[in-house]
């Protein structure tokens, strides 16, 4: 679709320490964006290396568009909380959430999620997502994989069409993953943004059923494509009896919310 005017999207970035990853996730923004009219949020959540905080401070000559934002929450970790917050300092008319650990690849990102984000009937929009082995990690959310949610096409090579052509096609989901989430600003703050109750799981999935159920759509597009690093900062769920408990614990709020035989 033609881009309807010139709105501003704001670009939350969570980070804590990683510089690496965050300076290759700006890098590509900037570069891929394929659209001028963007602020990029980095929400610093309790970093403790010094190299960090000397990084934010060269932000700005490099990325003018660019600052931090300093997220004081104590405790766990809590994605949903991290870009509520970050939310509150954003001046778009669209929120684009985005992980520290992606690399955009296309050269119009900005402008392809937001030919769709703009429209009146859609709420949230996804991206094509790829493991750095050129393997599919995200092409759109489905509701009953695994029981509860899982990621369409999840290890497909890239490159392939995948299954009745649904890997290169614009198409509805149930949901989205939120490491790359454009979503109306207007949306995001009717529903009140993301559940703090899903620290870390489902969160999306949960915005995204929450939208549904408001009567908009959830849209992914093939021709949005990124490198997610993922849980590459924050580690594995599994190995871990206090992460684990707590990701069967979003498992169940998931039911809770939305009713076992909708999910």
């Amino acid at each position: 679709y033609e881009l309807t005017g010139h709105p501003k999207i704001s670009v939350l970035i969570p980070n804590k320490d990683h510089t690496d990853d965050l300076d290759r996730c700006l890098t590509s923004l900037y570069k891929n964006a394929g659209y001028d009219n963007f602020e990029a949020i980095v929400i610093e959540n309790n970093s403790t290396d010094p190299a960090t905080f000397a990084y934010y401070k060269t932000l700005h000559d490099r990325f003018p568009t660019c600052r931090v934002v300093t997220f004081e929450g104590k405790g766990p970790f809590n994605f949903s909380a991290i870009n509520n917050f970050g939310a509150t300092f954003a001046e778009g008319e669209h929120l684009l959430l985005l992980n520290n650990d992606i690399e955009i690849l296309s050269p119009d990102f900005l402008r392809e999620l937001l030919s769709y984000s703009q429209r009146s009937d859609v709420g949230a929009v996804g991206a094509k997502l790829y493991y750095p082995d050129d393997t599919i990690q995200h092409a759109g959310i489905i509701t009953g994989l695994g029981g509860y949610a899982g990621h369409s096409h999840k290890y497909h090579k890239r490159g392939g069409s995948g299954y009745m052509f649904r890997l290169a096609t614009v198409q509805d989901f149930s949901a989205v993953t939120a490491a790359c989430l454009l979503v109306r600003t207007a949306v995001y703050d009717e529903l009140h943004g993301l559940d703090e109750e899903f620290t870390v799981a489902y969160n999306d999935v949960d915005f995204c059923l929450r939208v549904r159920d408001a009567g908009w759509r959830i849209v992914w597009t093939p021709y949005a494509e990124l490198y997610h690093y993922e849980s590459k900062s924050r580690g594995s769920d599994e190995n871990d009896p206090a992460k684990k408990a707590r990701f069967d614990a979003e498992h169940e709020r998931l039911y809770a919310v939305h009713g076992r035989e909708n999910i």
